[in-house]
């Protein structure tokens, strides 16, 4: 575990996402959802990289997702959009992701244990530059 950093506790704002959601919620699904968005955008320089995995009542739900560059992309692309709800998540910064991604899911199972989760809104991976992922989870109101 000495690739990712110790828990942090992040406020995000809402989000609007460009989507395409896994057909299953396996690695070679997972890629091909992946495959299927980067594939009709015009460049991925500098672009915002989401995974959201939500808790479906038919199971677990992968969705790809972007950040569109304006609202004239969210009709053009054709993939249908969501408002990514924003709110308190707990963090683990995963550096050099690319080599550790059977890391991911112990990650994923210690942040849910470590906090109170709010059911509501996915997980989330944020690919924050080549070398460095994070992965939140949200952190369900105090009551």
């Amino acid at each position: 575990m000495d690739s990712a950093s110790k828990m942090t506790t992040v406020e995000l704002p809402d989000i609007r996402l460009i989507v395409c959601r896994a057909e299953d919620d396996r690695p070679d699904e997972i890629k091909a959802a992946w495959h299927k968005l980067e594939s009709k955008l015009y460049t991925l320089k500098g672009r915002k990289f989401y995974g959201l995995m939500y808790d479906e009542p038919s199971g677990p739900a992968y969705y790809a997702g972007v950040e569109p560059l304006g609202p004239s992309e969210v009709t053009a692309l054709g993939f249908p959009s969501l408002i990514l709800q924003g709110g308190k998540y707990a963090r683990v910064k995963l550096k050099d992701w690319t080599k550790h991604t059977e890391e991911i899911p112990l990650i994923f199972d210690k942040l849910a244990s470590a906090v109170p989760r709010d059911p509501s809104r996915p997980a989330i991976e944020f690919y924050r530059s080549q070398s460095e992922l994070h992965l939140l989870v949200p952190v369900a109101n105090e009551p």
